[in-house]
């Protein structure tokens, strides 16, 4: 049944794929958009501010949303973390991802809209299991996979962030707050400096996972065309995500330019 809408935009592609998928599904859209947004015609567009919190919850109530998504990548400092906790009536200081995210639930409260995933909207963006792009993966190179995703896994449950990239059976370094593009970044330095061997040589993969600790409806892993381009800079050859719960973004561009780059891309599931 169709209802009413309110996308909380942050960057990037993710924001434009719901609202897409939500006008074909008959709900009535309006953005509140944090940075502009390239829309589909029929959705409405407002500006918004995380400055602001409370201006943008009494906004969303007023559009009388039926459901509430957040979409998009959101840079935060400690104070707009303190600033969002104070408006949603939370007390303490900042807090990490995964905690922050739980106070997401005092937002069913304050703007009479359900709280739902991008992925709910637009199933098609979860990653399936098994081949995604790419050339098929090997033996090591799923190995590595594995273990990478171990990794991610397990960072994750420190809050610290939601990738690990590895090679063979070394785990060279994880996502922090800087995010996945600073991480493949800093693995390209590794590389550069001599510190990672031949990638002909041993398998050097990318893992993105959901943190355990994490709601399902927020800030869930994604990749896109982007973390293809920094994964072959860093000499990368396979990327695991784990299937069900990674959002793929701007699906076949990404497919196209995995192929085109020979980076394999392989949806897995996490045992425990």
């Amino acid at each position: 049944m169709p209802g009413r809408l309110a996308i909380v935009a942050g960057a990037g592609a993710l924001a434009p794929q719901v609202v897409e998928a939500a006008l074909a599904a008959g709900d009535a859209v309006r953005a509140f958009a944090l940075t502009p947004q390239l829309l589909s015609p029929g959705a409405e567009q407002q500006p918004a501010s995380i400055d602001h919190p409370a201006a943008l919850f009494e906004a969303i109530r007023s559009f009388g949303a039926s459901h509430l998504v957040l979409a998009g990548a959101v840079t935060l400092t400690d104070a707009d973390r303190s600033r969002l906790i104070a408006a949603l009536g939370g007390e303490g200081q900042p807090t990490g991802d995964a905690a922050l995210s739980q106070l997401a639930v005092r937002l069913q409260q304050l703007t009479g809209a359900v709280l739902v995933g991008p992925h709910q909207i637009a199933p098609d963006l979860l990653a399936p299991t098994g081949p995604i792009a790419g050339p098929d993966a090997t033996a090591p190179q799923l190995n590595a996979a594995r273990l990478a995703l171990a990794a991610a896994r397990q960072i994750g449950a420190l809050d610290l962030g939601q990738a690990a990239v590895v090679a063979g059976a070394r785990v060279l370094a994880a996502e922090d707050v800087a995010g996945t593009d600073e991480l493949l970044a800093r693995v390209a330095r590794h590389r550069a400096a001599g510190l990672i061997g031949d990638a002909s040589e041993v398998a050097v993969v990318l893992a993105k996972a959901c943190k355990p600790q994490q709601p399902l409806f927020v800030d869930l892993p994604a990749i896109g065309p982007e973390t293809v381009a920094g994964a072959k800079a860093a000499g990368i050859s396979l990327i695991a995500v784990e299937a069900g719960r990674t959002l793929l973004l701007e699906r076949r561009r990404l497919v196209a330019e995995a192929n085109a780059a020979g980076i394999a891309i392989v949806g897995l599931t996490i045992d425990g």
